[in-house]
């Protein structure tokens, strides 16, 4: 651990080259803003501009709660395999902004999103636009996607849905994962309220999927009905049958709308990937119909902090994940509990402000005795010394620090299993002090 120390986080390269053209922008993902203060209107007049990259392919959104990078994944996954170039637009980052726009299995090149973003951001400057970082990322990955002809575009939705910059552009399908109560101050304080701001991606006269249940699958039903869309419903619809586990292989079928069964394997697989799987193939089929699509065995697409199980030189396994709902917290607990039963977890902790922290920490307690709680770099976070004293209360070990690389060094000091969670910012940073290991 002394290297950890002794080791300065690696600071992004592409974002340092960057800065003069992003670093003027608004960062609403870091400087997280306490209400709404954007429209479609900016991003709209992006994409209408003269020699913008238009819709040149299939096209396909995925809003929700939990599962969306997930989701969109499997969907890069499947076109990959099928000889379709994928284009795929995710957010947030984890090591560096250029992973959000990807065509194929490769992040943009610097240079490359640099001249994307030097022409949209001039037009902005000349039409008087004010642009955010995310207006003109979402620009700039439209653009790329027009120039290298991608066989499939996949949009993750930053925020919401309604509102979001993605839902300016066409698409021929899209998927609601779940809904959770997150982004309340944005998004609404209700699971009705969050739902309408998520169904707006489901499009009029379009081809909707979602994992949604309860009051929130009646929202988005309700919205699909309003706008002559058709959707598709997991578990209803779309179903996963004869579901059982080989060790660290899943095993089961797909029953897609249409009717066709897919029987499928995924290797060493989380339960809580499955709706992905399914919602993923389902479009997947739906969008490029002639394409092959085999799941025996499925892709198995790696995403960062996404429940990523870090095994250092000697052996010690750090668990990093960026889980920061309720739900996506207990599927985290779910996946631990499974591969190290009866063992209780050593976890680092911390948050972005805002969210919902001590419902959040409520799904680890069962698995979990102690905890580091550290502060957030990069954006916002809920003070460290009041999530600790939460905890405390709650009958549990608790360590504040005042870093990340502090937090690490206090984690394994703890036996295992070790998990790093409640925030890609502290998961993503995490994972770069581990690299020195």
């Amino acid at each position: 651990m002394v290297a950890i120390l002794q080791h300065e986080q690696r600071v992004d390269p592409a974002a340092l080259r960057l800065e003069p053209l992003l670093g003027r922008l608004v960062n609403y993902e870091r400087s997280r803003p306490a209400l709404r203060v954007w429209d479609l209107v900016t991003i709209e007049a992006l994409l209408a501009r003269p020699f913008a990259g238009g819709k040149q392919c299939q096209a396909v959104q995925v809003g929700g709660s939990k599962g969306k990078g997930t989701t969109c994944a499997f969907l890069a996954a499947f076109a990959e395999r099928a000889g379709l170039r994928p284009g795929v637009f995710l957010s947030p980052h984890v090591d560096t902004l250029l992973e959000r726009i990807r065509v194929g299995a490769e992040a943009i090149a610097v240079e490359r999103l640099e001249e994307r973003l030097r022409v949209v951001l001039a037009y902005a400057e000349t039409h008087g636009l004010r642009a955010t970082f995310f207006e003109a990322m979402t620009a700039a990955a439209v653009d790329e996607f027009a120039a290298a002809k991608v066989g499939l575009a996949i949009w993750e939705v930053g925020l919401g849905g309604r509102f979001d910059a993605t839902t300016a552009i066409p698409v021929d399908c899209s998927i609601v994962t779940s809904i959770e109560l997150e982004h309340t101050d944005i998004l609404g304080p209700t699971i009705v309220a969050i739902a309408g701001e998520k169904a707006p991606v489901i499009r009029a006269n379009g081809r909707g999927f979602t994992a949604a249940q309860g009051a929130a699958l009646a929202v988005i039903e309700r919205h699909a009905a309003s706008v002559g869309a058709r959707l598709s419903v997991l578990s209803r619809d779309l179903r996963i049958e004869d579901e059982r586990w080989d060790g660290e292989h899943c095993l089961g079928r797909l029953v897609l709308p249409n009717g066709r069964e897919l029987p499928f394997q995924l290797p060493a697989a989380r339960a809580y990937e499955l709706p992905a799987l399914a919602l993923a193939a389902a479009a997947f089929v739906e969008l490029c119909p002639d394409a092959a699509l085999d799941l025996t065995p499925a892709p198995r697409p790696a995403l960062p902090c996404r429940f990523e199980i870090v095994t250092l030189r000697g052996g010690e396994v750090v668990v990093l994940d960026g889980a920061h709902t309720e739900q996506s917290m207990s599927a985290v607990a779910v996946e631990m509990n499974r591969r190290w039963p009866r063992a209780r977890v050593a976890v680092l902790f911390a948050c972005a402000a805002g969210k919902r922290w001590r419902e959040t920490l409520s799904r680890l307690l069962p698995i979990a005795d102690s905890f580091v709680v550290t502060e957030l770099s990069g954006t916002v976070g809920e003070i460290p010394s009041a999530i600790a004293e939460w905890l405390r209360l709650q009958g549990r070990e608790c360590v504040l620090v005042s870093s990340a690389a502090d937090g690490l060094v206090a984690l394994m000091a703890q036996p295992g299993p070790r998990l790093v969670t409640g925030s890609f910012y502290l998961a993503g940073e995490v994972r770069r002090l581990l690299r020195t290991q």
